[in-house]
């Protein structure tokens, strides 16, 4: 599928990737446009410019790894398993990543790169410290992520390892999940919550800024459980559908569109953003 490489970004065209998983929560790569209804501010789209199943378009990753001083007990695994995923999932001059530790403060440890060895050596110079500016850093990477300067359609995606707990930001939640819409991004998020104890409010927090972008939030306690976290996400990300369109009656103004996929079985769940910012001309 190199041809998928060759997608440009068109003016007035949106871009949207989405995952589609059945009842028994199985990720689906065989379905065709046909098995879905696009609505975009509840409109048909004027023109659907392509459709892929299972795109290898390119991904721009930003990792944002908590580096808090609570969890200095689990960031030698932390860091194997964020190293290991990288290495799996970027492919050689397509795939780009950067690293972002955030405590009372966000740091760019590795701006976006294919260089794994350089990914590995951002993340091992990781110290745990301090409180947790976690709406910050998702905020810094949806804008990182809003400024690459791709001539090609790519997949963006911000994974957050975290409890959710934000205990030092400057931005506000809201502010985090409107940066993130805005950037086109998809969040996973990578959650450190011990739920036999209850439902804590971070797990709230990582649930609103991951579904709402089409994203998902995983169990990542123990080691076992984050290595399986980034499987899945590894899974999905290799998966996905991509569908590129003209909206109907489009205008640049910097309004919020809604944007809906719709499955015609019943027994399907469509994973996908939940609407984007028309961008001013």
């Amino acid at each position: 599928m190199l041809a998928a490489f060759t997608i440009s970004k068109n003016v007035n065209e949106v871009n949207l990737v989405f995952s589609v998983r059945d009842s028994h929560g199985r990720l689906r790569t065989d379905l065709t446009q046909s098995d879905f209804q696009l609505l975009d501010n509840h409109h048909p789209p004027q023109d659907i410019r392509y459709f892929e199943r299972q795109t290898e378009l390119p991904l721009r990753v930003a990792l944002l790894i908590d580096n808090s001083s609570s969890i200095t007990g689990r960031i030698s695994f932390e860091k194997k398993a964020a190293s290991v995923f990288l290495k799996k999932i970027l492919r050689p001059n397509v795939d780009q990543a950067m690293v972002v530790a955030f405590d009372d403060q966000v740091g760019l440890l590795q701006d976006f790169t294919s260089d794994v060895n350089a990914l590995h050596a951002a993340i091992d110079r990781m110290r745990p410290k301090g409180d947790t500016a976690l709406y910050d850093a998702i905020a810094f990477a949806s804008r990182k992520l809003n400024h690459i300067s791709d001539t090609r359609v790519s997949r963006r995606v911000i994974i957050v390892i975290s409890d959710g707990e934000d205990t030092h930001s400057r931005e506000t939640l809201n502010d985090a999940q409107r940066a993130a819409l805005a950037s086109d991004a998809v969040i996973f998020s990578l959650s450190t919550n011990d739920l036999s104890l209850g439902y804590p409010k971070g797990e709230a927090v990582l649930e609103l800024l991951s579904r709402g972008t089409g994203g998902n939030i995983l169990k990542a306690r123990a080691a076992g459980e984050l290595k399986r976290a980034f499987t899945e996400v590894e899974k999905t990300l290799r998966t996905q559908y991509a569908i590129g369109y003209v909206p109907a009656n489009f205008q640049p103004d910097g309004s919020f569109h809604s944007v809906e996929i719709l499955a015609a079985k019943s027994h399907l769940a469509v994973h996908c953003r939940r609407g984007y910012f028309a961008a001013k001309h």
